[in-house]
């Protein structure tokens, strides 16, 4: 984050009621303190603590990024003015004593308590987050990362804060070439101006565009956040004319400015396409509040109390430090903490973040003059010190990469000698022959064990792990499971938000007579592995038609990730239901998460209302539907919990209240009623009798996240679901 340290020893700043160098702004640095405020208010209602009171924190985010831009600029064109030129490196070496030394120390302290308190099988991607934000790159890995911020900070990573550093330091290595380059002859400031204009308008349309479109990348990105910083610049490029507007109206504008930024912490949410045009109130906001500056009846005086002012002092620090303190806390605790404890927890990080700020900030800042005097050597340190703790904080990932790539092909041909195994059908019936209509019976598949050859007899055995040791020859392996699913995504046939045709993608037997269509969103995919399995000892042709977080269903829904109307949604069912009349499948399976179903209108989140609505959508379809049941819900990343509890895998087994909630299947029963679809129901496949939810069945991992099927526990449950469909397709 922003939070640059206006002192009077490192930089003199223009009052814009001025236009005049006037020194230190103790109103800034109180606009520094009430940013963090509502920044670290705001991570601490993660656990509870006045959630509802600021939850819109994040926008102290948006204030820091306009007066950054604006102490920046104002610092690079008094340096032009006064000597012709900007020294990039000496600017670059004030940064580096500014910010590097707290923010590698608290990346180091992190990085150690992490690796001794998360998760084994998280440990080489912390190391990667702490890796990237040691290189100021750390908005570009969370970009890429699945989910956005929001849902990000549902399972945290300790080096998340890091991002909006990045974004800063990004501005900066780019920001004094660009001025250097702009300012040159006669009327420097009007041309820089012109640029910053220039900038500001591009990169707000790229942040409506891409915050409509790809919501994480339009947070995370300095491209989409640049105006912000701009807008702070341009008041530093106008400060003159800023002086001349009269007193009462900038006095008045600074209060509006204050009562902005107030209105959005109390009022956004994780629920706001952000940033958007939302992150105009706050950014604006900030800009009045620069711009009343020192102004008698402005906001400036309540801006400058005692606390506010210690509180933006220490903000660097206090930013730094609060976000592990907060993340880390529930696995020394053994529990997430209550709202006593977090007040506790963010006092102490503000005890923490006074002993950084005065035994690491200000000496290196102020009290080694030699540095200063020794620019380049500042910056080749400052490199050094990046790259070596990127190399310590990779280390992890770098040695899991080597064992796991060692492991990997172990692993693919165990797998597949036992798939290959358990596809011997036991002769319990009369088989279907490729290229007919499936008979009556199915044949009973046994289920794969990790180390032997089931013989084409035996009967399914049902060993369910709810206590003890991991198994040791369990399936997929514990390094494996996260990327132990269905093919789909690989093959390009799971499609993402943007997309809206469904790709051609056929498997099975191309020439059969007879063909499954499988319909839905990624709860439908993880099906896949049972029917490819199926299929193949059915001799079936198989189509698939299915989109991350699309639900089969005629009614506007919401995508939590795009924070809107999830239109690519609509269209991409649309064009399934034509290639669907087009194809005319023997039998379409239709499955959804219920979860990820979130309609546009309050009045449509009922269940009769969904199930009419799935109901209209399967009258549509030609041929006959069946509708599979939604899978029971962990709610916990399984093999980060398991990796951590090897010896005991019943602290994974999953509550059953929290795997079978009210409404599993009611959706899919009435909707199935209403249309007279086929209902398939295999949630008793999870469990026996009234207990937990085991993670673990018959030597297999059942989850490769909080909600998705493991490929290999997917692909077990194939003589199930050819039960249930022979059940259904017999007259």
């Amino acid at each position: 984050m922003i939070l640059v340290g206006a002192t009077a020893t490192e930089e003199s700043l223009v009052t814009p009621r001025t236009g005049k160098t006037d020194g230190f702004r103790a109103d800034i640095e109180g606009m520094r303190g009430l940013a963090v405020v509502v920044v670290v208010l705001y991570h601490a209602g993660l656990y509870g603590l006045l959630t509802a009171a600021v939850p819109g924190g994040f926008v102290g985010v948006d204030v820091f990024f306009v007066i950054s831009g604006f102490l920046i600029t104002g610092l690079l064109l008094r340096e032009k003015e006064r000597t012709g030129t900007i020294t990039l490196l000496k600017f670059y070496a004030r940064r580096g004593r500014r910010l590097l030394p707290a923010a590698l120390i608290v990346l180091l302290v992190t990085f150690f308590a992490a690796m001794n308190l998360v998760a084994p099988l998280d440990r080489p991607n912390v190391g990667l987050d702490g890796a990237a934000a040691a290189l100021s790159i750390g908005n570009v890995r969370f970009a890429m990362a699945a989910g956005d911020y929001f849902s990000t900070l549902s399972a945290p990573s300790p080096f998340l804060h890091f991002w909006s550093l990045a974004v800063e330091e990004q501005f900066y290595l780019v920001w004094p070439a660009l001025i250097l380059l702009v300012a040159r002859g006669l009327h420097a400031r009007r041309k820089v101006m012109i640029a910053l204009v220039a900038i500001v308008a591009i990169s707000f349309a790229a942040n409506l565009f891409i915050t409509d479109a790809a919501a994480s990348w339009a947070f995370y990105s300095l491209p989409t956040r640049a105006w912000q910083l701009g807008l702070g610049a341009l008041l530093a490029v106008g400060a003159l004319q800023v002086a001349r507007a009269p007193s009462l109206f900038i006095s008045g504008l600074g209060w509006l400015g204050l009562g902005a930024v107030a209105v959005s912490a109390l009022t956004f949410d994780s629920t706001v396409a952000y940033p958007g045009m939302a992150a105009v109130l706050p950014s604006l906001g900030a800009l009045a509040l620069l711009a009343s500056g020192t102004a008698r009846r402005g906001p400036g005086r309540l801006l400058s109390i005692a606390p506010l002012r210690f509180l933006g002092k220490i903000s660097y620090s206090l930013y730094l430090v609060h976000w592990p303190i907060l993340v880390l806390a529930p696995f020394v605790l053994g529990r997430a903490p209550d709202p006593i404890t977090v007040a506790g927890l963010v006092g102490l990080s503000v005890a923490f973040a006074y002993v950084c700020w005065a035994a690491i900030e200000t000496p290196f800042r102020t009290r080694l003059p030699r540095l200063n005097l020794m620019p380049g050597r500042t910056v080749s340190i400052g490199l050094a010190s990046m790259i070596a703790v990127m190399l310590l904080a990779a280390g992890p990932s770098i040695s899991t990469g080597s064992n796991a790539s060692i492991a990997s092909a172990a692993d693919a041909l165990a797998t597949a000698e036992a798939t290959d195994a358990a596809d011997t059908w036991a002769d319990a019936g009369v088989a279907a022959t490729p290229h007919q209509k499936p008979s009556v019976t199915i044949d009973v598949m046994p289920t794969p064990t990790a180390d032997q050859t089931v013989a084409p007899t035996a009967a399914p055995i049902r060993d369910i792990a709810n206590s003890g040791a991991l198994p040791a020859g369990v399936k997929p392996s514990l390094a494996k499971a996260r990327a132990d699913e269905e093919r789909l995504r690989g093959d390009g046939c799971l499609a993402f938000e943007d997309v809206t045709d469904p790709a051609n993608c056929v498997y099975g037997d191309k020439s059969s007579k007879f063909t499954v269509a499988l319909v839905g969103d990624s709860h439908a995919a993880q099906w896949f592995p049972a029917l490819e399995r199926l299929a193949k000892h059915e001799g079936w042709e198989i189509v698939t038609f299915v989109k991350v977080s699309c639900a089969f269903i005629d009614m506007p829904v919401a995508n939590l990730s795009l924070k809107r109307e999830y239109r690519e949604c609509e269209a991409f069912d649309q064009n399934t239901l034509a290639r669907l009349r087009l194809l005319k499948p023997d039998l379409t399976l239709v499955s959804m998460s219920r979860t990820a179903l979130h309609p546009m209108h309050s009045s449509d989140n009922t269940v009769t209302a969904k199930a009419a609505a799935v109901a209209r959508m399967i009258a549509k379809v030609p041929g006959k539907v069946a509708i599979i049941v939604d899978t029971p819900y962990a709610k916990t990343d399984v093999p980060a919990c398991l990796s951590a509890n090897t010896g005991a895998v019943e602290a994974c087994a999953i509550p059953r209240k929290t795997a079978f909630t009210q409404d599993l299947g009611d959706v899919e029963a009435a909707a199935a009623r209403t249309s007279g679809a086929g209902f398939i129901d295999l949630t008793s496949k999870f469990v026996l009798g009234d207990g937990a939810v085991p993670v673990v069945i018959n030597g297999m991992i059942v989850y490769r996240d909080e909600c998705h099927m493991t490929a290999t526990f997917a692909r077990s449950l194939a003589p199930a679901l050819g039960l249930q469909i022979r059940a259904f397709l017999t007259p």
